[in-house]
């Protein structure tokens, strides 16, 4: 029986395919294959443009040379031509680089401009002599160069750097922290500090290390182009410090007694921060270096108050949310 099945199946099959493959079927087919040989050659033959692009490169450039501002790496230009050179072009993509010699194009002071038509010219050396170059995209051919003139400029972080809950940015280093610019000299001149790209970091509590690239000059070149940095994230801790309270702007023959004579200054800071902070050394209390809170003589004979109020006008470095016990205290003006 499983015999009489398969001979059956197999009868099946071939007479299926008999009646695909009889001679009015491989005719039709044959004319399909025919017309669309002939809509391909028509479209072929049509006249098209494309846009392609080839590599620029600048060459002979001198040892005591460098380039501060360098031309496109790439030249865009747009081919008409027959269906089948532009096909041809994009199956094969091998054009290859042009050159500018920056002995021809400089100008022997600070810059070159490289012509269009030169590009052109190399361009149409490359193409079949059907072919048309309709349009050369605008690009910045030209270049800035000097002989060496450069200084050392200090990095700086540009962008948003937000550590997670609870943590705030106590350093950022750069490897290395400051790099050569190269550049004429009023350009030279200009530059102080050489900025990151803009960045956008957060929510990290761990030491973060990534590498960043540094922003560009017009005419100016920076000597690494890209640095290592360290972000290092702190936690914040709430501390406080008694602080003495001085007076200012008074005269010389009056003086202020505050009641109190030192005022509690709460604020927040880094783990990190509060460690190098100065204490004292048999108490480890925290030392008020750095903070000064003042009442302020002038403001007091304006307001003729009972209460005088009381400011912080300065703080450590590192310190955040600095706050006062009380913003007025009770006070007593003496003669000398």
């Amino acid at each position: 029986m499983r015999t009489g099945k398969s001979l059956y199946t197999l009868s099946t099959l071939r007479n299926f395919l008999l009646r695909i493959f009889n001679k009015e079927f491989l005719i039709f087919l044959f004319f399909l294959v025919l017309s669309g040989g002939f809509w391909l050659i028509m479209t072929l033959n049509e006249t098209y443009e494309r846009e392609f692009s080839v590599p620029l490169r600048l060459t002979e450039v001198p040892r005591n040379v460098v380039i501060t501002s360098e031309p496109d790496s790439v030249v865009r230009f747009t081919v008409r031509d027959k269906g089948y050179m532009i096909a041809y072009y994009e199956l094969d993509n091998t054009f290859r680089p042009i050159y500018a010699d920056y002995k021809l194009y400089c100008d022997g002071r600070s810059r070159g401009d490289v012509s269009v038509a030169d590009l052109q010219r190399q361009i149409y050396l490359q193409l079949s002599k059907s072919s048309k170059i309709a349009s050369i995209k605008g690009g910045k051919f030209s270049f800035s160069f000097n002989f060496g003139r450069h200084k050392k400029v200090p990095i700086r972080i540009l962008g948003t750097v937000t550590p997670g809950n609870n943590y705030y940015l106590a350093r950022v280093d750069f490897m290395p922290d400051s790099v050569e610019v190269y550049a004429v000299r009023n350009v030279l001149d200009s530059i102080q500090t050489v900025y990151t790209e803009r960045l956008h970091i957060t929510n990290f509590t761990d030491v973060k290390e990534t590498t960043v690239d540094l922003r560009k000059f017009t005419n100016a070149k920076c000597i690494p182009s890209r640095v290592k940095m360290k972000l290092y994230p702190d936690v914040l801790t709430e501390e406080s410090v008694e602080v003495p309270i001085e007076a200012i702007n008074i005269p010389e023959n009056k003086v202020i007694r505050t009641f109190p004579s030192k005022i509690k200054v709460s604020f927040v800071v880094g783990a990190y921060r509060m460690r190098s902070m100065p204490k004292n050394a048999e108490t480890k209390e925290l030392l008020p270096v750095g903070f000064r809170v003042v009442v302020n003589y002038e403001e007091i004979m304006k307001k003729h108050s009972e209460k005088c109020p009381v400011y912080v006008i300065s703080s450590p470095n590192g310190v955040r949310n600095v706050r006062l016990a009380v913003n007025s205290i009770d006070y007593l003006i003496e003669q000398r």
